[in-house]
């Protein structure tokens, strides 16, 4: 069954026998005027059956199908889960990257922390090997000054 509207449109369409479709001039009653920026009411989408809309602006025609063949259907599903989830493995880069990416320079980092601490502990040793050396030198430079002293002290006691 086709029909065409006052706007250049042809819808095309199937249905059972006896159905009325909506927009169709009844013969008795004449059309009631369209209002100019309405759009003209599409008749109703028969059961089991598609419909076909023909646009023709010019020369340009647009052809839109109202109704997906049973086959599209798993396909037009699939998309849609398939669109969710790209949309929610997104979501959650976008909330966990920045974690994941703050634990992993915390575990990047705890080899540095060891190694200061390594290197904290070869230090003090250092310093503390430093220190009874400092020590030991001491020691002597006391024991040379008092040599100094007791050298001193005799040779003003020689001097008559």
């Amino acid at each position: 069954m086709n029909m065409q509207n006052a706007q250049g449109r042809v819808i095309v369409g199937q249905s059972s026998p006896g159905a009325i479709i909506a927009g169709q001039p009844d013969a008795k009653a004449p059309p009631a005027p369209a209002a100019p920026q309405a759009p003209p009411a599409l008749p109703a989408i028969p059961e089991g059956g598609g419909r076909l809309i023909i646009d023709r602006q010019g020369d340009r025609t647009t052809i839109t199908s109202a109704s997906l063949p049973p086959e599209l259907l798993p396909m037009a599903t699939m998309a849609k889960d398939t669109a969710l989830g790209l949309m929610g493995l997104l979501a959650a880069i976008i909330i966990l990257g920045p974690i994941t990416r703050m634990i992993a320079r915390r575990v990047e980092r705890r080899p540095e922390m060891k190694a200061t601490s390594n290197s904290a502990q070869l230090l003090q040793q250092q310093i503390l090997h430093l220190q009874q050396s400092v020590d030991a030198m001491a020691v002597e430079v006391e024991r040379i000054s008092e040599s100094q002293r007791f050298q001193s002290k005799l040779l003003f006691e020689r001097k008559p």
